[in-house]
């Protein structure tokens, strides 16, 4: 590691927000861009690295194991990701009521310990972490995951059913057709479960939840003397809360908030400076047209629809989804705010619906009617965490890899996230992923992997931007085709250099060109970072970089908001 790579190496507890930004203890702000790594915590030892025949495991073998992945570890570096979205398991963390609150069971700490084990390897990779207590459908009875056993509803009306082998691709559907999910999850939010296997009765499911969550942080908090663990920048306290019946403006402004309240009490009993990631619910991105009745989500009949081709067909005729109306209910006034406290990150999932339905269905995608609709659609998701002062973060987004024109699509997503500046971690990253099994969970075939741990589309993922910015980004371009990029920066300039992630071997090998309002720039090769020192007397700061033979810009390259301070830009270096 050079000496420049050690401006990266800081701990994400001396970082801060301010308003819609993450900044740095030197004032630079901060862009977030990593994947999530998945799929294999949903079954059982529930971690990320583990062989799939494992379901047990002990920090010996996980030693072993770490090893024998090291070069897929190093890989999440040098494809320029700088934070991971790590899926942890709270049925890992409680497999049965936990009887004291106030502490871990011990089946959680050997947990968290493993968790932990696999967390220093990746800071080590420069890489922080959002620790996702993840769920699908509940758990795995259902085809889901994350619940623990006692955490079913089970009754004389609801019995355990039958297990399900995990390959239904039509998972999702579950949320609103399968009355066990249904019920498991609204005794969940409700705070009222009964069991009968374990004979709970009125139990408080949702604050053993909680609680566990609050533990978790301490348990982390603890490590380093008590200073916690550097690379742990913050928890996402549920993946893709789902109403399960409940209207979704009462879900929201009632159940979810209440929730989020209460867990943000949690971890501030133990740690100040963790950021809490509250996600809206999940199908506040399908919004349907029809009056009032929309104001429900999707009925049940219209979800079994949704898989019908003709249904899919009328639907892009139609518009029946109306993306023109994109609304959370979750507390927008200062006063609900202030309750969360000042760390708060708006985290949220894009999964275009009817890219999903075509994809299963194996219909070609509709890339015009994308490219239409998008810039106006994350306009809405961003505008929803702006409203509330939160910063805006893309903490899933993803494409079926065997679909024909998938590069296309994950290009789309990351010009969506270049233009609007985004925070994201691409879903997702795993290890384990078979020609058969695909990424071992309900045959979903998402990972930058594939058989063999071969990466699949690296270079569509692989981009440049800015990991600190020594004054606030206004512009990110990047051009696959042209390899053409641009970064503008707006106001005073801080001291500390904005630091530019080169994706060198996948875009700009053997050599490229850096124009820049500044001349005060160093290359560090080793590990793909340009570091660049804006001019502190320009009210705009730009640079670009390309793979061009010339030292002159072509200026019909860069988008029209990029050429207005092109003047400005003299060329500075040729780097190899």
């Amino acid at each position: 590691m050079t000496s420049t790579a050690t401006n990266l190496v800081k701990s994400a507890r001396d970082l801060s927000k301010d308003g819609t930004w993450f900044h740095d203890s030197e004032g630079r702000y901060i862009l977030f861009r990593g994947v999530n790594f998945a799929s294999r915590s949903k079954l059982p030892p529930y971690l990320p690295i583990a062989p799939l025949h494992v379901e047990k495991i002990d920090q010996s073998v996980l030693t072993e194991e770490i090893e024998l992945v090291r070069s897929e570890l190093d890989l999440l570096e040098k494809l320029g990701f700088n934070i991971i979205r790590l899926l942890i398991s709270w049925k890992a963390i409680e497999p049965k009521p936990n009887p004291n609150l106030n502490e871990l069971m011990t089946e959680g700490q050997e947990y968290l310990t493993l968790v932990s084990q696999i967390i220093d390897e990746l800071y080590r990779r420069h890489l922080y972490i959002i620790l996702d207590f993840h769920q699908d459908i509940a758990h795995e009875v259902y085809g889901g995951d994350g619940f623990p056993d006692w955490a079913l509803a089970i009754d004389e009306e609801h019995k355990r059913p039958k297990a399900s082998n995990l390959k239904d691709r039509k998972w999702q559907t579950a949320y609103m057709i399968n009355k066990l999910v249904k019920h498991t999850l609204t005794s969940f939010w409700k705070n009222d479960l009964t069991n009968r296997e374990f004979g709970l009765q009125n139990f408080p499911v949702r604050s053993h939840l909680e609680k566990t969550i609050g533990q978790t942080v301490k348990y982390f908090k603890s490590l380093n003397d008590g200073r916690g663990h550097p690379a742990i920048l913050g928890i996402e306290a549920f993946n893709e809360p789902h109403p399960a019946g409940i209207p979704a403006e009462q879900f929201e402004a009632s159940f979810l908030y209440q929730y989020y309240q209460n867990v943000e009490s949690e971890i501030r009993k133990f740690d100040d400076k963790i950021f809490l990631f509250m996600e809206p619910r999940v199908d506040w991105t399908m919004s349907f047209q029809g009056g009032e009745k929309s104001k429900l989500g999707p009925s049940p009949f219209k979800i079994r629809r949704t898989f019908n081709l003709d249904f899919i067909r009328n639907t892009m005729i139609e518009g029946n989804i109306d993306p023109k109306h994109i609304v959370s209910h979750l507390p927008s006034d200062r006063a609900s705010l202030d309750k969360l406290g000042g760390r708060g990150v708006f985290s949220f999932h894009y999964y275009d619906p009817i890219a999903i339905a075509q994809s299963l269905l194996k219909i070609p995608d509709n890339m015009y009617r994308y490219t239409r609709e998008w810039p106006d659609i994350f306009a809405q998701l961003i505008n929803a965490a702006k409203e509330r002062g939160l910063v805006p973060f893309l903490t899933e987004f993803g494409g079926v890899q065997d679909a024909e024109l998938i590069r296309d699509y994950v290009n789309l997503h990351y010009v969506q996230i270049e233009s609007f500046l985004l925070n994201s971690t691409y879903w997702n990253y795993d290890l384990y992923n078979t020609k058969d099994g695909k990424d071992n969970w309900n045959l979903e075939n998402f990972s930058l992997l594939g058989p063999g741990r071969k990466p699949r589309n690296a270079d569509v993922i692989a981009r440049p931007y800015p990991l600190r910015s020594s004054a606030k980004p206004i512009l990110l371009f990047f051009d696959i085709e042209s390899k053409y990029a641009t970064l503008v920066l707006e106001g005073s300039v801080v001291d500390a250099p904005t630091i530019l992630y080169i994706p060198y071997e996948y875009h700009y090998a053997p050599e490229f060109r850096v124009w820049a309002t500044s001349k005060e720039i160093e290359w560090d090769k080793q590990n793909r970072l340009l570091f660049w020192y804006p001019a502190k007397d320009q009210t705009l700061n730009q640079i670009i970089v390309a793979k061009e033979r010339s030292d002159k810009i072509d200026i019909e390259r860069l988008p029209k908001g990029a050429r207005d301070s092109v003047e400005k830009a003299i060329f500075v270096n040729t780097f190899s």
